[in-house]
């Protein structure tokens, strides 16, 4: 459900990732107001940590026009348990104050580290 001005119309992560590795994600928001307004991304990792932890957006406002979508870039360090990305989106309002306004989900597992193996040689054999 959209809030009343912006709408996270998706977050684009992986379904799992290796605990340690950097998780890339994607939160697009779409302006839903009638004219140009500036908008900012927050989120958080919930797992279980108090405080939970930020994710990392290099740039986490713009200013969109009236029916864009702006997508946020942003990550963070895979920990070693299942998490939420819990996004949140805010519009700026005249009064010069951020106000909160919509927020979507999206699960992570972690998975476990695999070793691949795409090619075996052996270089040196000798019977004895």
């Amino acid at each position: 459900m959209a809030g009343k001005y912006t709408e996270i119309v998706g977050i684009v992560a992986p379904s799992s990732a290796v605990a340690g590795q950097k998780v890339n994600i994607e939160v697009r928001i779409k302006n839903t107001y009638s004219a140009s307004i500036g908008i900012m991304a927050g989120g958080a990792l919930e797992y279980g940590v108090t405080p939970w932890p930020t994710i990392d957006y290099p740039s986490y406002q713009a200013n969109v026009a009236a029916g864009a979508t702006h997508t946020f870039y942003g990550s963070f360090t895979m920990p070693d348990s299942d998490v939420t990305i819990h996004a949140y989106s805010y519009w700026y309002g005249s009064d010069g104050a951020w106000h909160f306004d919509d927020d979507k989900t999206k699960d992570i597992d972690v998975a476990e580290l695999v070793p691949e193996f795409s090619q075996f040689e052996i270089s040196n054999y000798s019977r004895r």
